[in-house]
């Protein structure tokens, strides 16, 4: 089997979190290939390739569950399978070279020139917009199509400004969470930083609870668990023991949500 690494060996040599890497085995995606007698993980040099094989994929937009899928059919080619990453690959880095060129040409021409030409703006927002749209495109594979008509239609709710706005307060806020999860729940500083969450979620959401419910489920399944700037399982813990301090202090003891 060659040598084993324990967990936090294996994340700092691949760059993926100790938390991902206990996810990953949580759901089946990446088991170690032995425990200590200790039960601790121990993972083998053959399961870099198996990780490998799960941030390609992920990074190409399959969701988890349909990359387990993959990985977990008896006729699955791995060599097929990265020559068609390879190719995916290639095709992502010629429209990143598109995007490049246009910003490289409108940079230029504007230090050139000491004006900005309009038609390079639009050019090069053109090619930001039509990968903007290949993005898009991956939320298809999260939600259903009913789903993604009320994502579309809250979206012309919402103004640019007031979505910048809202994205704004949420990097605040989950940055203040993590820097306070040790707090006692019922502490005013907790309550205060809950009832934010619970506010932003209204402004996100605009009361639409299937959406609301919708992006939970993805959170709950590890959708989103490479993506720290999002909230992690420990955030939603720490408002979730809030809201129950909270409700516990309620003079009537009821649900205030």
């Amino acid at each position: 089997m060659g040598r084993l690494y324990r967990v936090g060996e294996f994340a700092a040599l691949t760059g993926v979190s100790v938390r991902t890497l206990h996810h990953y085995d949580r759901i089946g995606l990446l088991r170690p290939s032995a425990y200590s007698d200790g039960n601790h993980r121990r993972y083998a040099e053959q399961d870099l390739l198996r990780l490998q094989q799960v941030l390609t994929l992920r990074y190409l937009g399959f969701p988890l569950a349909r990359i387990g899928e993959l990985l977990r059919q008896p006729d699955f080619d791995l060599v097929a399978s990265l020559r068609i990453q390879r190719r995916a690959l290639r095709d992502r880095i010629a429209e990143l070279e598109r995007i490049d060129a246009a910003l490289a040409e409108l940079t230029d021409r504007r230090l050139a020139t000491g004006r900005w030409h309009w038609d390079l703006i639009v050019g090069a927002a053109s090619a930001v917009q039509d990968e903007l749209a290949k993005k898009g495109t991956q939320m298809d594979a999260y939600y259903t199509p009913e789903q993604m008509k009320q994502f579309e239609d809250l979206g012309k709710q919402v103004s640019a400004e007031e979505r910048a706005a809202i994205e704004h307060q949420w990097t605040e806020l989950i940055a203040e969470v993590r820097a306070n999860r040790e707090l006692d729940p019922a502490d005013p500083a907790a309550q205060a930083l809950a009832a934010r969450w619970t506010a932003l979620i209204e402004a996100s959401f605009r009361g639409n609870a299937e959406l609301k419910d919708a992006v939970g489920e993805q959170y709950q399944q590890g959708r989103f668990a490479d993506r720290p700037e999002l909230p992690t399982a420990e955030d939603f813990a720490f408002i979730q023991r809030a809201n129950e301090a909270r409700d516990r202090h309620r003079p009537d003891g009821g649900d205030a949500g």
